[in-house]
C-alpha cells in the first residue's frame, strides 16, 4: 500500500481458457481446431499485456525501482512518445515477451483524468518462438472506465496461425475492473468488459470468423455469427455459444501464503515501496502491509479470489490523513510460478476538497 505523498492502456479483448461445451457436430475438423485455438492460444496475449498495463505508471516514474529496462521517452511532437517494456509474461521468473511501441496523448499522461485521450501503436515480441502481435488501439478514459477501438493481428510461431481482432471505430469496448456489482461482473479473467469484438483466425485449412459479445452484467461471452471458409471456398456456419474465461490456474488460494517485497508506483506521479505479508483463510486473503518495509506501521485489509480464479484476487484499501483520505480497488495477478504477482488498481479520494478525482497505479511484488 502507499502513503499519499501530496489506463490509459485497455488490453486486447482475447481471452483465456475456456470450459464451454464442444462444438456441435458436424463441423469440419479444421474449424474445430480453430475455435479451441481461440479459446486456448489468446491466454499468450492476455496475460502478457495484463503484465504491461502493470508497470505502466512505473514508466513514468522514472528513477523508480520498478522502472529498471524500461523507455519512456518524447518524441518530438508534444504529449508523444515511444515506449518499450521487458515483460515475464508467463510468469515464470524470466522476461521473454517485449512491448514496444509509439503513442501520442491529448495531454500530459502523468496527469490522466477523465477525458484522457490518445493513440498508440504497438508490437508484443516473445523470444523462442512464441508469436508477434502487432497493432493499433485508440482509447479514452471515461468516468465510466476506458474506451477502446482499434485493431491487431498475432501471428503464432510454431503453426503460423493468424488471430485478427477488431472493434471498429464507433463501437468502442468499455473495460473496467471486475468489483462484484450488477454491472462490473467478471467476464475475461478480473475485468468486466462491454462491447463486440470480431476476431478471424486463419491457417494454411481455411479461416473461421466470429464476433464475440462482452456483457457487463453477465460472466459469459456469446460468439455468434461465426463462419468457416476452408481454403477451397466451401463455408460452413458455426452455431452460436456461450463462452467463460474464469481464467483459472491450477493452484489454490493458498498459494498465496507468504511474504513479498513490493514496489509500487502511480499516477499523477509517485513511487515506494512495501513489504506484504499475506496470509489465507475462510476463502480470503488478508494482508498485513508495511509501507514503508521497517516502519513498524502496518495497516491489514482483505482480497477476495475473482470468480472461478484463486490466482486472481480483488479488494480495496482507505488510506491517507484526515480530510484528504483515499480509496484504491487493485487487481492482484498471481503467477504460474507462485513467486510473483503484480497489481493494476484505480484510487480516488473520498473526502476532501479533492474529492471523486484520483489515479492509478501498478505494482509487482517478489516472494521473499
Amino acid at each position: 500500500m502507499r502513503r499519499l505523498m501530496l489506463s490509459v492502456l485497455a488490453l486486447p479483448f482475447v481471452g483465456c481458457s475456456s470450459d464451454s461445451d464442444s462444438d456441435p457436430n458436424p463441423l469440419p475438423a479444421n474449424a474445430t481446431a480453430l475455435a479451441s485455438y481461440a479459446k486456448t492460444g489468446g491466454t499468450l496475449l492476455v496475460t502478457r499485456m495484463t503484465g504491461f498495463e502493470a508497470i505502466i505508471p512505473f514508466m513514468l516514474n522514472p528513477g523508480s525501482p520498478g522502472a529498471a529496462g524500461l523507455t519512456f521517452n518524447p518524441s518530438g511532437a508534444p504529449n508523444t512518445y515511444t515506449f518499450s517494456a521487458p515483460i515475464d509474461g508467463d510468469g515464470n521468473g524470466s522476461n521473454e515477451t517485449t512491448v514496444a511501441g509509439t503513442a501520442a496523448f491529448n495531454g500530459d499522461p502523468a496527469a490522466s483524468a477523465p477525458g484522457f485521450a490518445g493513440h498508440l501503436d504497438l508490437t508484443l515480441t516473445t523470444a523462442g518462438g512464441l508469436g508477434n502481435f502487432a497493432g493499433e488501439l485508440d482509447f479514452v478514459r471515461t468516468a465510466a472506465g476506458r474506451e477502446a477501438t482499434g485493431s491487431g493481428t498475432f501471428v503464432e510461431g510454431v503453426t503460423g496461425t493468424m488471430t485478427t481482432l477488431t472493434v471498429p471505430v464507433g463501437s468502442p469496448i468499455l473495460l473496467k475492473p471486475a468489483d462484484g456489482t450488477a454491472n462490473a461482473v467478471a467476464n475475461i479473467c478480473g475485468y468486466s468488459l462491454n462491447g463486440d469484438a470480431h476476431f478471424e483466425l486463419e491457417n494454411a485449412q481455411g479461416t473461421l470468423g466470429s464476433t464475440w459479445q462482452f456483457r457487463s452484467n453477465t460472466p459469459t461471452v456469446t460468439v455468434t455469427g461465426a463462419t468457416y471458409v476452408d481454403s477451397n471456398g466451401d463455408s460452413t456456419e458455426v452455431p452460436d455459444t456461450q463462452l467463460s474465461f474464469p481464467c483459472a490456474g491450477t493452484g489454490t488460494l493458498a498459494d498465496w501464503v507468504g511474504e513479498f517485497n513490493q514496489y509500487w508506483a502511480c499516477l499523477p506521479p509517485e513511487y515506494g515501496q512495501a513489504t506484504l505479508t499475506l496470509t489465507v483463510a475462510g476463502g480470503t486473503v488478508t494482508v498485513n502491509d508495511e509501507d514503508p518495509p521497517g516502519s513498524g506501521d502496518p495497516s491489514t485489509y482483505t482480497a477476495a479470489p475473482v470468480p472461478g480464479n484463486p490466482y486472481e484476487v480483488r479488494g480495496y484499501f482507505i488510506a491517507g490523513p484526515v480530510g484528504s483520505t483515499y480509496r484504491e480497488d487493485f487487481t492482484w495477478k498471481l503467477a504460474p510460478n507462485k513467486n510473483s504477482f503484480t497489481q493494476v488498481s484505480q484510487w480516488r479520494f473520498i473526502e476532501g476538497p479533492n474529492i471523486g478525482t484520483g489515479g492509478m497505479c501498478g505494482a509487482r511484488a517478489t516472494r521473499q
